[in-house]
């Protein structure tokens, strides 16, 4: 090699050193940002958390756990549905425990460790990566929209939870994002060939090899309406856990429910922060407040706690569960 082929090699890899180190910096900025942001609702309001009256329903928030774990149950479920279309048949217990090891991946920053501790999981059972790296392609392909739908579902019936984000000049604009996730979910669930050859363009700009596999359209359907369901079950815990720690919380029931599953989708999708710390507050403050008022900051964070215990109780059923090989 020459010296100025050399001196070449190393412009490029101090150039592509220098680029890793401020895209870092910019997503730990922007976590930050987020963070504050959040927090500064706590600090602000917190003369108003401290003096409310909070009250512990132990067998309600009891109920809320129980709900939570078999929502977990639920999200496995589906995702065992998912694998069987690429011909493995993967028990429950299996698809709960893959789930739930890797799932604490999210508080490592980087959204990609769940991914990674999916696949060295899968590999125990004799999936290949490129089938584990798929099915979770097609089950974020399949599962965010419903979660989406939830959400704007919801704010089409209260619109007034997003005064504190958006304002109060929202117009249709609730009701055409339920008619657009409406329209994006047939396409999903009717033309689930479409779907694919979409999908493998995506991971084709990724470097990915295409995924080969029929997606039937009964799956995509039983798939999207059974995230639909565990989207659904997931917000009914946090309506759970609310009455749990609030006497008259006086939130609807479908109001709780599309605000923790939006503010839980918006901190997954938020990939600078580690479990959507900051995200996943922020929002459920801004929809949570017109019910709520200043309390809405203390029962965000109070929801962060509860979330993570729960999350770290699957965690150990899931390590108690033993994966044995699949066999041929």
């Amino acid at each position: 090699m020459s010296v100025n082929e050399e001196n070449t090699t190393d412009v490029e890899t101090k150039r592509s050193s220098l680029k890793k180190y401020l895209v870092r910096a910019v997503k730990f900025l922007l976590a930050v940002t987020v963070i504050y942001f959040a927090g500064q609702q706590l600090v602000s309001n917190w003369a108003e958390v401290s003096g409310y009256q909070w009250t512990l329903d132990p067998p309600m928030l009891a109920l809320s756990v129980v709900l939570h774990l078999l929502t977990f149950a639920l999200f496995s479920k589906v995702w065992c549905l998912l694998i069987r279309a690429f011909g493995f048949d993967v028990p429950l217990r299996h698809g709960f425990k893959i789930a739930y090891i890797a799932n604490l991946g999210r508080y490592i920053p980087g959204k990609f460790w769940p991914v990674i501790g999916m696949v060295y999981l899968l590999k125990k059972i004799r999936i290949d990566m490129e089938t584990a790296f798929a099915s979770w392609g097609v089950a974020t392909l399949l599962g965010l929209p419903p979660a989406f739908l939830v959400g704007f579902i919801t704010f089409y019936f209260f619109p007034d939870m997003l005064s504190g984000i958006w304002g109060d000049n929202l117009g249709v604009g609730p009701l055409l994002a339920v008619i657009a996730t409406f329209g994006a979910s047939g396409f999903l669930v009717f033309a689930p060939d479409r779907t694919m050859a979409l999908f493998n363009w995506v991971i084709g700009l990724l470097r990915r090899p295409p995924v080969q596999f029929k997606l039937s359209r009964k799956t995509a359907m039983q798939v999207y309406g059974g995230y639909f369901v565990c989207w659904v079950c997931y917000g009914l815990a946090f309506y759970t856990f609310v009455n749990g720690v609030m006497a008259e919380p006086g939130i609807p029931l479908a109001a709780g429910i599309g605000a923790f599953v939006t503010a839980y989708l918006i901190g997954y999708l938020f990939v600078f922060s580690p479990g959507g710390l900051g995200a996943r507050e922020w929002v459920l403050i801004a929809v949570l407040t017109p019910f709520l008022g200043p309390i809405a900051s203390g029962l965000a964070v109070a929801a962060r706690v509860w979330n993570l215990v729960v999350e770290l109780i699957a965690f150990a059923i899931a390590l108690a569960i033993k994966l044995d090989s699949r066999k041929d």
